[in-house]
């Protein structure tokens, strides 16, 4: 399929130039005169590359620029801005509005399309990656679908994470990261057999080794994919950590375990103990966080985290027993 460019020009002179020249290196093109139309089309079949003009009628290319970068589905469409504009300034807001390059009018044609192929190549490896995240989160959700009580789990301890990152006023960078980390923090049983994953009675030793595999296993399932960084794939690996050594894979101590980390394993322990399993009913939020403040005095969690997670459920009151009494989570929490 021919790679698709949106130009976004009112003058009939520029429009049949860059028609011409895109066509013949084999792209097909559409051309709008307006902000307001090019949003239109973009929004019925978002294009491969958008090259926009700043000057335009009612609403200009700085404009543009943002309304698509501000979409989750059309921020990594790549943009570039073809102006006759030579004020830095200018050329700085269109960069700041998203803009991906800037070429200046009157173009060089072989200037456009070596800028135009390597945008189009960095779309396509963008594509690619959305695609192999799309397949991990995929997993993360046939995994909860194996049986009726584990829904939502991964769900929970995302919005969970979240929530407690926000409390504490941590970066944005740091609150999608233990959000990503707790939808993915169990991928890695998607390799546990049905059996010890739905096993209604506690876990023997060796059932117990097997689901401590699934750390390391879902890093590896996920460590490719570099947009998740360092924090979310650590929070993978090492969400069953505890601050004394005692946890897995890694028996991590408290200093080699990011705040980020401890965020995502106090929410997947908490929902554990808050949602139902085959075995028993869900405990009431206080004997949760009873037994939480118990665990972190025993050296487990981090008692601050546990004071802050307490009262930022109080505060925006996230849980719902009785909504969520027919849940459980998906694994078992393992034994002291």
């Amino acid at each position: 399929m021919a790679t698709t460019v949106l130009v976004i020009e009112d003058e009939r002179s520029s429009q049949m130039m860059l028609r011409e020249l895109l066509e013949q290196e084999g792209y097909s093109v559409q051309i709008v005169e307006t902000g307001e139309d090019a949003l239109a089309s973009v929004n019925d079949d978002p294009p491969d590359l958008v090259i926009c003009d700043l000057l335009l009628p009612k609403m200009d290319g700085y404009e543009v620029c943002r309304r698509l970068k501000a979409s989750h589905a059309t921020r990594f469409i790549p943009i570039v801005v073809v102006t006759g504009l030579a004020e830095l300034q200018q050329r700085l807001d269109a960069l700041d509005a998203g803009a991906d390059d800037i070429l200046t009018k009157p173009v060089n044609p072989l200037e456009v399309i070596a800028r135009i192929r390597g945008l189009v190549r960095n779309r396509s490896l963008t594509l690619e990656l959305e695609s192999a995240q799309n397949v991990v989160f995929a997993l993360a959700t046939a995994i909860e679908q194996k049986d009726s009580y584990t829904e939502g789990h991964g769900e929970r301890v995302g919005m969970f994470s979240r929530s407690l990152a926000e409390h504490l006023g941590l970066s944005q960078t740091d609150i999608l990261a233990v959000q990503t980390g707790g939808l993915l923090h169990d991928v890695g049983k998607i390799g546990c057999p049905d059996a010890i994953l739905n096993k209604p009675g506690p876990l023997t030793r060796d059932e117990f080794e097997v689901i401590k595999r699934h750390p390391v296993a879902g890093w590896e399932i996920c460590r490719h994919l570099k947009s998740l960084g360092d924090a979310t794939l650590h929070c993978i690996r090492n969400h069953h950590e505890r601050l004394d050594g005692s946890g897995y894979p890694d028996s991590l101590t408290s200093g080699e375990i990011p705040l980020t980390t401890r965020i995502t394993t106090i929410c997947d322990v908490f929902d554990a103990l808050a949602t139902a399993r085959a075995y028993k009913p869900a405990f009431p939020l206080e004997t949760c966080y009873k037994i939480l403040r118990e665990e972190s005095e025993r050296g487990w969690w981090d008692k601050e985290l546990v004071r802050a997670f307490i009262d930022m459920m109080g505060e925006r009151e996230l849980f719902k027993p009785a909504k969520r009494a027919v849940l459980k989570p998906l694994f078992e929490r393992p034994a002291p």
